[in-house]
């Protein structure tokens, strides 16, 4: 009984100059993997194949987007009224209240509507602070989203 722990000793040994071996040449690998990663030819530009269906389908939606003359963006309506002369005066009313804001008017049958001309904004967030001012003096005032030209949309408004 006496070889046994011995016997044991060099069995534990044996192993651990294996699993020794197995990590040195697992670290030899490794370097080797990094010096080939940090030495290789580094290729800075890359070639993108389109296929030719969604390249027609890039420059369809671009020319699109580049002949659309208006955008969608929320304006402030401050009435809709049904008599044209009721409509002039709340006009006159309202940019002698309001001197540095214009409005313009639309008619839809059977309304003429009266909405800010160059006050449009891109989100209706936005819009809400301007329209609660309004709201104190037009309780009837409301945000709508309409079609305008993009350089009527405020991005830093001054309202």
């Amino acid at each position: 009984m006496i070889h046994a722990p011995v016997e044991v000793e060099k069995n534990t040994n044996i192993v651990m100059e294996g699993i020794n071996s197995v990590v040195r040449q697992c670290r030899m690998v490794f370097i080797l993997v990094l010096v080939s990663f940090v030495f290789s030819p580094v290729e800075a530009q890359s070639e993108v194949v389109i296929n030719a269906t969604i390249q027609q389908m890039l420059s369809n939606f671009a020319a699109k987007n580049k002949a659309q003359e208006t955008i969608r963006a929320w304006r402030i309506q401050v009435a809709a009224l049904s008599d044209r002369r009721e409509m002039e005066n709340e006009k006159t009313r309202f940019e002698n209240i309001y001197p540095y804001m214009e409005l313009e008017w639309t008619y839809d049958n059977p309304y003429y509507i009266l909405k800010l001309r160059d006050a449009a904004f891109k989100d209706k967030l936005t819009a809400y602070n301007l329209l609660h001012r309004i709201k104190q003096r037009y309780p009837s005032a409301l945000l709508v989203l309409d079609d305008v030209k993009p350089e009527k949309v405020l991005n830093n408004p001054d309202y």
